[in-house]
């Protein structure tokens, strides 16, 4: 079972659709990419207060094994010390640096995998999700050209079955 906490950005406006799409979900779990490949892992990610961390954990055990004459297989085994902490705490690096950015976590879902979590959470997140007032189409005043493509094939969707219905309707 996989569990993934889901973040939102601090702007929440437009369609479910563009709502939808700015979700971040970040799964539990150890990571092997950090684990083998720590510095680079967090240089390609942008975490760079995690790697300056990293660093600075690096040259204090460093440091502190030379003050104490420590024999070479101490360096090995701090070292991968530090690179399986990386691992374990890959995910919550990942979770600070969206809470540093604003982000805001709205939900913990859980699956046999990824797709089935992400599955789970809209089906209850989609009903829950309020449209912003300024991308709504029914609104009158509302004009698919300025919307993306999503918006406007609703808005033409909507008025197609608007028009099928009064022209099909049942009169009493």
């Amino acid at each position: 079972m996989a569990a993934f906490t889901v973040h939102e950005p601090q702007e929440t406006s437009g369609t479910r659709l563009e709502q939808a799409e700015k979700l971040v979900f970040v799964g539990d779990g150890f990571s092997w990419r950090a684990a083998f490949f720590s510095p680079l892992y967090l240089i390609v990610r942008g975490e760079w207060l995690a790697l300056a961390a990293y660093a600075g954990a690096a040259v204090l055990a460093l440091a502190v094994l030379n003050l104490i004459g420590a024999s070479s297989d101490w360096y090995v085994w701090t070292w991968l010390l530090l690179n399986v902490v990386t691992g374990f705490e890959a995910s919550e690096i990942k979770r600070w640096s969206l809470g540093r950015a604003g982000w805001r976590e709205v939900a913990t879902v859980s699956g046999s995998n990824r797709e089935e979590a992400e599955r789970r959470f809209f089906e209850a997140w989609l009903p829950s999700v309020v449209e912003s007032p300024l991308r709504d189409p029914s609104d009158p005043h509302f004009n698919p050209a300025e919307g993306d493509t999503a918006s406007r094939i609703e808005h033409g969707l909507r008025r197609f079955s608007q028009s099928l219905r009064t022209k099909f309707a049942t009169r009493p």
